[in-house]
């Protein structure tokens, strides 16, 4: 079992990539397909009304890098990802927590969820 961890905040307006990494329960399947949702987590205060527009764009990827939080260079990995573009939130949306949901659809017939949230917070000066 996994244990969801939340995604760093992201601010208003700010567009960034976002990564599930389904490679533990794949197997010697692929990703053929894979579909984000975007909805508020539960006792929010903000306001969205167009909740689904946040997710920009999604895609399995087989490589993706990521920021080593130790020294700020880039780690490239390999394996089953589920990559989205996510942003354009609204002013009236900060310091709300948003859920974002990946489904991975395997080539083996499979379909895998995983979620977790993201932060909205202010712009930056």
């Amino acid at each position: 079992m996994r244990v969801p961890i939340a995604f760093d905040p992201i601010e208003v307006g700010e567009v960034d990539n976002f990564a599930f990494d389904f490679t533990p329960d794949v197997g010697s399947a692929t990703i053929v397909s894979t579909n984000w949702t975007c909805t508020l987590a539960p006792f929010q205060i903000g306001i969205d009304a167009m909740l689904q527009a946040r997710i920009l764009a999604a895609r399995p990827e087989n490589i993706i890098q990521l920021r080593s939080p130790i020294d700020g260079t880039l780690q490239t990995r390999t394996g089953a990802f589920s990559v989205a573009t996510i942003g354009g939130m609204p002013a009236s949306a900060i310091g709300t927590s948003y859920v974002l949901e990946a489904t991975a659809t395997l080539s083996d017939g499979r379909v895998l969820k995983l979620n977790s949230t993201v932060l909205c917070g202010p712009p930056t000066p």
